[in-house]
């Protein structure tokens, strides 16, 4: 805390909820406000937890020690690990260099309570309190009363509340098998496959989480939903990596992931933190690191500010944004586990890079480093039967696109007026796209005519020479299906019709701008892109799908998370390669990506960048 300002009355403060939120936010404003009255008011019986373990990776238990120096010296005694393991159809892949700490949430509980009664606040269990009641009798309401907050729910419109469910269905369970990694495994059943998500805690006891994946078949979800309070059932599913032991449930809860945002976290002198104004996925492990940095920040707030309106009014400019490149995390990484079965589909190698880089861009060399084993199969797996070490890793391995051979994956645009000859001959280029290369960039309308002329080819091309590469550039996909699909088959039409009907003399890449349509691929709007590159590729007009960033889109690395959904989804549907263009992120950090098959090419803008940044 840097400084005191002048004292007024002393206020109350309501806590609703000792969770990890409102216990530190009760410790830390008595401790910033010693002569304030504190109270929790929580309607569980003192002691009852739900859940096993609470894990917090290496960077989270810095940021706790600074926050709460004897909580981060009690995670620092805990149960730590810095390895992740993905087990699947009979392979095991271990990547280290991670760091986590976990330890039961009993355990964290009873010390966060500890903290809040020995500063003087007053904790009140098996008390059930309403956050309108209470704001007329305390100066300030927190209400950290969970992902299920009634309070919320009260001032839904007020604070702007968005929520969803995600797909899957999950319970948490614990079991006295041993893991010493944060171990996720597959297993495929009868009725579609299930994912558990393991890892020590201490105590005796591990985390086991069971997920199942949403299935297409209403038989095999009834079925499953029949199975669900069967513990013996999930502990025959997964015995194999149990070793015997049996899973347990302190109470077998199922549910599906609630998924929360605000957009305003305050109204009047009621504010809302922890899991009741954002949840983070569990299987990113910073939901209760959130919970405790909100917190620390509210109680520094009210520090800050005689005024509670203009202490509140701070928090929540200040901590909303905060939180929500974690939350998009998250969201990735739920998505990713809801499609698993489909990830499946891929060799083991890459399906393990595929996961460790759901939602995250990695540099290749940390990677490398970290699992090299894992990325020496990845890359034979990208190569295919043609392997040969390159010096600059997966970027350095050909790509065969139609008629014509890449022989890296990164690629330089040019744009428009930039002489090629600026271009090092040395430069570590698989193709370099020249304005000549292009029938129409910036978004402009593709004509026929023009397209006809650039695929004939040069008419002096000898037959042995590779055939040219043209870059169709189609602009932003019409939001609809049916128009996406029906202008591509008009262009291509009108194209065959101009050519005499004779196949095009050039391997044809359609470029679609992706970034500024916002957000990751989701329905409607990927079924319109896939039915444009469809009616393209029909025609003979799409060996290659490059997705772009486009004029004035946004290029930073949320974007290129989602457009790495886009490819991943173009690339599942179609099974042609697919490109990135004008994005915001170096080659290394595309580079993981082409190892788990989201990506096959990378593509830079501008002869300056020869060195491969981006």
């Amino acid at each position: 805390m840097t400084r005191t300002p002048p004292q007024g009355r002393p206020k109350r403060v309501a806590c609703l909820g000792a969770g990890p939120a409102g216990l530190l936010a009760a410790a830390q404003i008595k401790a910033a406000r010693p002569g304030w009255t504190v109270d929790v008011y929580e309607r569980a019986p003192e002691g009852e937890t739900y859940g096993y373990g609470v894990v917090f990776s290496d960077t989270a238990v810095r940021t706790i020690d600074f926050i709460a120096p004897s909580l981060g010296r009690l995670l620092a005694a805990q149960v730590t690990w810095d390895a992740v393991e993905v087990r699947a159809r009979g392979r095991r892949h271990r990547s280290a260099g991670h760091g986590y700490v976990a330890l039961s949430r009993h355990r964290l509980l009873a010390e966060l309570a500890g903290r809040a009664a020995g500063a003087g606040v007053a904790l009140h269990y098996g008390l059930a309190a309403d956050a309108e009641v209470l704001s007329t009798e305390y100066d300030v309401v927190v209400a950290a009363d969970g992902a299920a907050s009634r309070t919320r729910r009260a001032l839904a419109g007020e604070l702007g509340a968005r929520t969803g469910l995600g797909r899957s269905r999950f319970a948490w369970l614990g079991t006295t098998a041993e893991f010493d990694a944060m171990t996720f495994i597959f297993e495929e059943t009868a009725h579609g496959p299930v994912v558990a998500h393991g890892y020590p805690h201490g105590d005796g006891v591990s985390t086991f989480v069971v997920e199942l994946p949403a299935t297409g078949d209403p038989a095999a979800a009834a079925e499953r939903g029949r199975l669900e309070q069967d513990l013996g059932h999930w502990s025959d599913v997964f015995g194999e990596h149990l070793a015997g032991h049996p899973l347990q449930a302190k109470e077998l809860r199922w549910a599906n992931f609630p998924a929360v945002r605000l957009d305003r976290c305050v109204h009047g002198n009621v504010v809302v933190i922890g899991d009741a104004s954002h949840t983070v996925h569990y299987s990113v492990g910073s939901g209760t690191r959130m919970a405790l940095e909100d917190g620390y920040y509210l109680a520094r707030a009210l520090h800050r500010h005689e005024a509670v309106a203009d202490a509140l009014a701070e928090y929540e400019r200040r901590r909303l944004p905060s939180v929500r490149a974690l939350q998009d995390a998250g969201e990735r990484s739920m998505r990713w586990f809801e499609n698993a079965p489909a990830h499946l589909e891929r060799p083991g190698a890459q399906f393990s890079v595929h996961l460790l880089s759901r939602a995250v861009l990695p540099v290749a060399a940390k990677v490398r480093a970290e699992a090299p084993e894992l990325v020496e199969e990845a890359t034979r797996v990208v190569a295919g039967g043609d392997y040969r070490p390159t010096p600059d890793g997966a970027l350095g391995l050909p790509l065969d696109v139609g008629g014509l051979r890449l022989p890296g994956r990164l690629v330089l645009d040019l744009g428009d007026g930039t002489p090629q000859d600026t271009v090092p001959r040395d430069a570590p280029y698989g193709w370099v796209l020249a304005p000549a290369g292009r029938p129409a960039g910036g978004g402009a309308v593709v004509t026929a005519d023009r397209l006809a002329d650039h695929l004939a080819g040069p008419a002096s091309r000898h037959p042995a020479d590779p055939p040219p590469l043209v870059v169709v550039d189609m602009g932003a996909c019409p939001p609809d299906p049916v128009r996406a699909g029906g202008e591509a088959a008009a262009l291509s039409a009108a194209v065959a019709g101009r050519s005499g009907g004779r196949a095009p003399g050039a391997v044809v890449a359609v470029r679609s701008t992706v970034a500024p349509a916002g957000g990751p691929a989701s329905g409607e709007a990927v079924e319109a892109l896939l039915a444009r590159l469809r009616a393209m590729r029909a025609a003979g007009l799409c060996e290659l799908a490059d997705l772009d960033a486009g004029p004035g889109g946004d290029t930073g690395p949320e974007a290129v998370l989602d457009a790495l959904e886009w490819a991943d989804a173009v690339r599942s549907a179609l099974g042609i390669p697919v490109m990135l263009s004008g994005f915001r992120a170096r080659p290394d950090q595309a580079e993981p990506h082409i190892l788990a098959g989201r990506i096959d090419a990378w593509c830079v803008r501008g002869a300056a960048r020869a060195e491969g940044g981006a």
